[in-house]
């Protein structure tokens, strides 16, 4: 008697721990569409704060959430915890983000995740400390459209990392840690768009790296550390559109350097350290409508390295050392810069006040452009005449002496500022007015040397180089620029007689 009396208090007592249990884990599950209960929890409802995930979507209900937002800290999570198959509970979800917390600890891409989300387009991870992406991490994807890794800590990319996405348009590497760009890294993304590689530590880029992005529109290399740009790091680019590599290591651009860009519009070289270009530098870029070179090194300009650029309309060459920038260097591209979208930008260089610059005052009253009329308004050049052929007008408040000159500040209208924001705002104008000169040493007199506004300054009273004057010592005929400055002066007059007489002396020798 008493053993069958246990043997029922032992059955009673199994049965509550199962209905207990039971209760429990029906907390966790939901029903799918037939009514049969899922081990998964609802991914956007998680109860359990010792969860080391936690999402935030705009429905909480069951298999109706396109967005989820979703935090990783607690330590992180496993690869291949049990957790990732909760995404079952919401399949439809489009956009997914994970932000990791400096706990969270994530060190991979999430690929158990990718897979469960048959509509998943937009996908963003930032945070985390994924050193190293490898092949085939999207698991192939026929749906993913952009994928945003930004401050992830990535520092290398295995063959094929980004692989068989045909749907992918855009992909962005922002602030992580690469240093080089091997081959087919990038293989069959038939619809990628836009690469941005901004902020990396990318120093090398393997030849051929970009060959299987055929339709690529835009390429980010800004603030990098790359030093040598050749034809070869470019094939496959055919259509690229826009090119930033501001902010690089460049020291110079050598022949045909993007040749490989048959349609590229926009290249950026600002923040380089570039002193020189190959005449056929830009070689091959007949597209190129813009193209900006401000806060390099360059002094002076082969006269054909814009000669292929038929279709240039903006040019940026601010802060600079160029001491002056000639007509012919323009030729072909000034009827362009008439136009009224059209700039050329030269503020904050070295420019000398004279007659090689003589061809802005007819572009200035030419041009239909208002941020060209602008641009040119404001430039600045520099005056250098002995100081005993110059009165000074200006307070001696604006003088300050330096060891063998005399540099004058000019000064500048505050109203001004106004009709400037419009070529600030394009350019990223900074002022640089205000800066003096640097001392250049002379032995026979003190120089006087100040700033001003070139087109202040009659066409006809700008002097002419000294080696133009000499050059008349040839045989071939003057240059306007030449015959306008000894017209202006009396001696002039004689020199233009005497050359006169040797040209006719020379005819019948």
């Amino acid at each position: 008697m008493d053993l069958k009396y246990l043997v029922l208090m032992i059955a009673f007592a199994t049965i509550e721990i199962n209905v207990t249990e039971s209760r429990q884990n029906d907390k966790r599950r939901w029903k799918n569409d037939k009514g049969v209960y899922s081990p998964y929890a609802n991914i956007c409802d998680i109860q359990d704060r010792a969860s080391r995930v936690h999402c935030y979507c705009e429905s909480v209900k069951l298999k109706s959430a396109a967005r989820a937002d979703c935090w990783v800290f607690n330590g992180g999570i496993a690869e291949d915890d049990p957790f990732w198959s909760n995404f079952y509970s919401q399949p439809n979800i489009e956009k997914l983000t994970f932000n990791v917390r400096a706990d969270g600890g994530l060190t991979y891409i999430p690929a158990k995740v990718i897979v469960r989300l048959d509509r998943l387009q937009y996908l963003n991870i930032q945070y985390a400390n994924i050193y190293s992406i490898p092949s085939f991490a999207f698991t192939n994807s026929t749906t993913l459209r952009e994928i945003i890794l930004p401050k992830n800590k990535i520092a290398k990319l295995e063959r094929m990392a980004f692989a068989h996405l045909i749907m992918l348009a855009n992909v962005s590497l922002v602030e992580n840690q690469i240093t080089e760009l091997k081959r087919d890294v990038f293989y069959v993304l038939p619809n990628l768009q836009r690469l941005h590689l901004s902020k990396n530590s990318l120093s090398v880029i393997h030849e051929g790296c970009f060959k299987h992005l055929d339709n690529l529109i835009e390429l980010d290399l800004d603030n990098n550390l790359l030093t040598v740009v050749i034809r070869e790091n470019f094939q496959g680019l055919s259509n690229l559109i826009s090119l930033d590599m501001r902010s690089n290591k460049l020291a110079m651009i050598g022949d045909l350097a993007f040749a490989e860009l048959w349609s590229l519009q926009e290249l950026f070289l600002d923040g380089n350290e570039i002193e020189f270009i190959s005449e056929r530098g830009f070689g091959g870029l007949t597209q190129l409508r813009k193209l900006s070179l401000a806060d390099n090194k360059l002094s002076t300009l082969d006269d054909g390295v814009l000669e292929e650029l038929s279709k240039l309309v903006i040019l940026d060459l601010k802060n600079n050392r160029l001491e002056t920038l000639q007509q012919e260097l323009l030729q072909n591209v000034l009827d362009n810069m008439r136009g009224s979208y059209s700039v050329i930008a030269l503020d904050g260089n070295q420019l000398t006040c004279d007659c090689r610059l003589s061809w802005i005052y007819k572009l200035r009253n030419e041009t239909r452009s208002k941020r060209q009329r602008v641009s040119l308004d404001r430039l600045n050049c520099i005056m250098a005449e002995p100081t005993n052929n110059i009165e000074l007008s200006r307070p001696a408040t604006n003088k300050i002496k330096q060891t063998n000159r005399v540099v004058i500040k000019p000064v500048v209208n505050k109203n001004e500022d106004k009709a400037y924001d419009d070529i600030d705002e394009e350019f990223g104008e900074d002022r640089a007015y205000d800066e003096p000169m640097q001392d250049q040493e002379t032995e026979t007199e003190k120089v006087l040397e100040y700033r001003r506004k070139l087109l202040e300054i009659p066409s006809e009273q700008l002097p002419c180089p000294h080696r133009l004057i000499h050059s008349a010592e040839s045989h071939s005929p003057p240059t306007q620029d030449e015959v306008k400055y000894f017209k202006t002066s009396s001696s002039g007059k004689i020199a233009v007689s005497w050359l006169a007489f040797l040209t006719v002396a020379v005819g019948f020798v």
